[in-house]
C-alpha cells in the first residue's frame, strides 16, 4: 500500500479535526478550521479538507450536521470523548422525525432528560442554525438560563432567584445547558 504523504497545512487541518472532535464529540465547522489553523479562506479549508477526503484519512457522513469524520484511530480520542446520539427536536410537539445530534457523553447532566433543539428563528446569540442542548432537571435554580416558548416564538430567561415566578402563559421547553454553533 502506498503511503501518502500530507503537507504541513493538510496535516495541521487533519489533527485539529482530530482534537477538535475529541473535545467536543463532534467535528468543526470550516469556519472554524480556517481560524484554529491560521488560514483566512473557507475555501482553502475546503481544498484541504476535499484532499483529506480523496487520500481516505476523513469521510463525510450523512448527517446534516457537521459531516466530517475521521476514518480510523484517533488518537486524541478518550472514553470520556465519547459522543451519544441525542433527540433533536425542531418544535414543539417534540415529534420524533428520527433525528439526533451526536454530544459529548462526559458533557451531558446524570439522570436528567437531555435533548437537542433548534429553534427556527434568531434568538439572542442563538441563531436558527444553531443546535441548543437542553435538560429538564427537577428542579431550576438561581442563574439557570431557560428557554420558553409562548404563541409560536422563543424567549430565553434567566432565573434570578428561587423566588422567580415564570408567567402561566409560557411553555418552559428546558434549561439551556449549551449552544452548538452551526456556521
Amino acid at each position: 500500500m502506498k503511503q501518502i504523504k500530507l503537507t504541513k497545512k493538510q496535516e495541521l487541518v487533519l489533527n485539529y479535526i482530530k482534537e477538535y472532535t475529541a473535545e467536543h464529540g463532534f467535528p468543526p465547522a470550516v469556519r472554524e478550521i480556517a481560524k484554529g489553523v491560521g488560514l483566512n479562506s473557507p475555501s482553502s479549508v475546503h481544498s484541504h479538507i476535499k484532499r483529506l477526503e480523496r487520500d481516505g484519512f476523513i469521510k463525510k457522513t450523512n448527517s446534516k450536521f457537521r459531516t466530517l469524520e475521521v476514518v480510523g484511530v484517533n488518537e486524541f480520542k478518550t472514553d470520556d470523548t465519547k459522543a451519544i446520539p441525542l433527540k433533536l427536536y425542531r418544535n414543539i410537539s417534540f415529534k420524533d422525525k428520527k433525528e439526533t445530534f451526536d454530544f459529548p457523553v462526559s458533557r451531558i447532566p446524570k439522570n436528567v432528560e437531555t435533548f437537542a433543539y433548534k429553534i427556527n428563528d434568531d434568538l439572542e446569540e442563538i441563531n436558527k442554525e444553531d443546535i441548543i442542548i437542553i435538560v429538564k432537571p427537577k428542579i431550576f435554580e438561581k442563574n439557570d438560563t431557560l428557554l420558553l416558548f409562548k404563541d409560536s416564538s422563543y424567549t430565553k430567561y434567566v432565573i434570578k432567584d428561587k423566588k422567580d415566578i415564570i408567567p402561566e402563559e409560557y411553555t418552559i421547553i428546558g434549561k439551556i445547558i449549551e449552544v452548538v454553533k452551526q456556521y
